[in-house]
């Protein structure tokens, strides 16, 4: 059941229960156009002014909770039509390599020039390196270096057949879950994009270079548009930018009284020439304009072969998290009702068409659906239908937490998303998850959903989604341990990374050839307590080659303790007879494991790997190692 609450702009803690309904129920909807255009310039100024003259109380919100096929892999994708930004790209014959900017294993918040980051192995160059490949041998060579200024760094990057494009960036936030709730830090910083001619590897000339004020949040590439996500908050001396009493209401009302709109906006520079990023007239506002919003989120969306063309939407309200489909981006909003157990999401769509957005409606579902790290596959959008899954709390019961699946779609006749169908419900009342488990894994995958929850043990469960309106969990499978990661092998096969009951890294292949019965096809375990793989929570760090004559490989990063204790290194494995489920098996056959660094942090490396052919290319932080898949042990490298 979803209800209308009123948006209240109080920064406050989350805990939550939910409740159930039938997925035939009808109700008003909970929001009738939350968003609308803003009519000109005055009234997004208004709606900017009020933002920063609201009394809100506490600043920051406390969040609670827990390959391509063929001959070679590119970067992993939530989505099959959706590229995402990385700082490592590889393209088939070449290799792209930017610098690091902060720890990954964790969101550092530090200036490019002083995030500390450490590595025993070469040092991080201020440069961008090309090296073209040579499977055959093996091998990689270093065709040239784009350098890079003191502070600017690269979050990543998009490969065009001839072009490049970098994603760049005076600041690091990590993009999600609680940084987003605050004010301040959007406060004016730059990043921006370069993009490059690369058809020359040994030569690649600049084409464009973009500036925007403004933080990175994050990006997605659908077709030859590229999607920037980012937030800006006005600057002014004296500004109070989170205002908890009258008297600071009455500082920043006399401070902005004669403050025009310009000044507000956040500016972009191309080739040095200088704009306003967003027009008014196509930025949106909250109908609760009255309230306002003092922090502007802007997708910008750009063409990557005619990147000087860019086009800016601009969104006025609040925002906690960001999914991106082929043809849709969803902002969510945490809410807050009276009561300290109201936490609410409020979900608003546009659909992109290009470089155009259009806001397309709304909807409120009971609790939190963001909560950091790789949260956006708890939201999917298929055939029409958005399914999310949110999780609510209530701290001092005897189950504090509740996990619901909520179907939603476009309503035929407002711009608001209408709630369809909602798991549990009266007529499924199994709920997702034992008493107190929290929520780990989750995927959604075309008329299923796999969801992971963890307590002491871990419930597989698998939802069949084939009637949208009447969702419904079809079978659940108990082993030890937990899985943060699902990854497709077939349509009956799934592989669950994550970790065993006692510690360590864990792989485990699932048959859910019967939807009602799934099962375990066999697990491998690296490590022991204190073992760790960077692509448990970064799936940028997983590689996946399906189908290489016959069997599938996949390599994860791991730093392994223990008796197996071996240090940091890419650890290699295949699924043999994955077409019949029965037979399906996984197996450990080595591992890339280069010299070892100084063993300073071991967490701190960046950790990238493609397969090509027999070919495995492993890149740790800088370097760019090789071998053969048959041959894992004899290494070459650097290159």
């Amino acid at each position: 059941m979803y209800r209308i609450i009123g948006l209240t702009w109080m920064m406050l803690a989350l805990v939550a229960g939910c409740g159930g309904s039938s997925p035939t129920e009808t109700e008003a909807p909970a929001i009738a156009g939350a968003l609308k255009k803003a009519s000109g310039p005055a009234e997004l100024e208004a709606s900017i002014k009020a933002g920063f003259t609201a009394v809100r109380g506490s600043e920051n919100l406390a969040l609670t909770g827990g390959s391509p096929d063929g001959t070679f892999t590119g970067t992993y994708t939530q989505e099959q039509d959706v590229d995402e930004f990385d700082a490592v790209r590889y393209d088939g014959s070449r290799l792209f390599v930017a610098p690091r900017r902060y720890l990954s294993c964790c969101y550092l918040v530090a200036r490019a020039s002083d995030d500390g980051a450490t590595d025993g192995g070469s040092p991080a160059e201020a440069s961008i390196r090309i090296l073209s490949t040579d499977p055959a041998s093996g091998s990689a060579t270093l065709e040239s270096s784009i350098p890079l200024e003191e502070e600017v760094s690269v979050q990543g990057m998009y490969l065009d057949e001839e072009r490049m494009l970098a994603l760049t960036s005076t600041l690091v936030y990590g993009g999600y879950g609680n940084y987003w709730t605050d004010i301040a830090i959007w406060a004016p910083e730059r990043l921006g994009y370069r993009v490059y001619d690369v058809s020359d590897p040994a030569s690649p000339s600049l084409e464009v270079d973009v500036g925007i004020d403004g933080v990175f949040v994050d990006s997605r590439r659908v077709g030859d548009v590229v999607y920037i996500v980012s937030r800006y908050t006005p600057t002014i001396e004296g500004l109070v930018h989170n205002v908890q009493s009258a008297a600071e209401q009455a500082q920043n009302q006399a401070l902005l009284a004669n403050v025009p709109l310009d000044a507000l906006l956040p500016k972009m520079t191309v080739d040095g020439q200088s704009r306003t990023l967003v027009d008014p007239d196509n930025c949106y506002i909250g109908t609760d304009d009255d309230v306002g919003f003092p922090v502007i989120t802007s997708v910008t969306a750009v063409p990557i072969n005619d990147p000087a063309a860019a086009s800016t939407t601009c969104y006025n309200e609040d925002a906690y998290g960001v999914y991106v489909s082929a043809e849709s981006i969803y902002f969510t909003e945490l809410l807050g009702g009276e009561m300290p157990g109201d936490a609410t999401t409020r979900i608003h769509k546009f659909s992109l068409a290009g470089t155009a957005l259009t806001y397309r409606g709304s909807a409120e579902v009971d609790g939190q659906v963001w909560r950091g790290g790789q949260a956006d596959f708890r939201m999917n959008e298929h055939d029409g239908y958005l399914r999310v899954l949110a999780s609510s709390y209530a701290f001092g019961t005897s189950d504090f937490v509740d996990h619901k699946l909520y179907v939603l779609r476009e309503s035929p006749s407002l711009p608001e998303l209408d709630v369809v169908a909602e798991l549990p419900n009266a007529q499924h009342p199994e709920e997702i998850g034992k008493p107190n488990e929290a929520l780990y894994g989750v995927r959604f995958l075309g008329e299923r959903a796999y969801a992971v929850t963890f307590e002491q043990i871990d419930p597989l469960y698998v939802i069949d989604l084939s009637d949208p309106q009447n969702p419904q969990i079809a079978g659940e499978l108990t082993v030890r341990g937990f899985s943060d990661f699902l990854h497709p092998v077939t349509d009956e096969l799934l592989l669950g990374l994550g970790t065993p009951d006692g510690g360590g890294v864990k792989l485990e292949l699932f048959d859910v050839s019967v939807i009602t019965r799934p099962l375990s096809r066999g697990s491998v375990t690296l490590g022991e307590q204190g073992t760790y793989s960077e692509a448990n929570h970064d799936r940028h760090a997983f590689t996946y080659q399906s189908g290489a004559n016959g069997i599938d490989r996949l390599a994860i990063p791991a730093t392994l303790y223990g008796e197996s204790a071996g240090g940091l290194g890419l650890h290699l494995f295949e699924i043999h007879d994955k077409t019949l489920p029965s037979m399906a098996s996984l197996l450990s056959v080595g591992a890339v494991t280069p010299p070892s660094n100084d063993g300073t942090f071991p967490f701190n490396d960046r950790n990238r790997a493609f397969i090509h052919d027999d070919t495995i290319y492993y890149v740790r932080g800088e370097e760019v190692w090789a071998a053969f898949w048959s041959a894992p042990t004899m290494v070459n490298g650097p290159f």
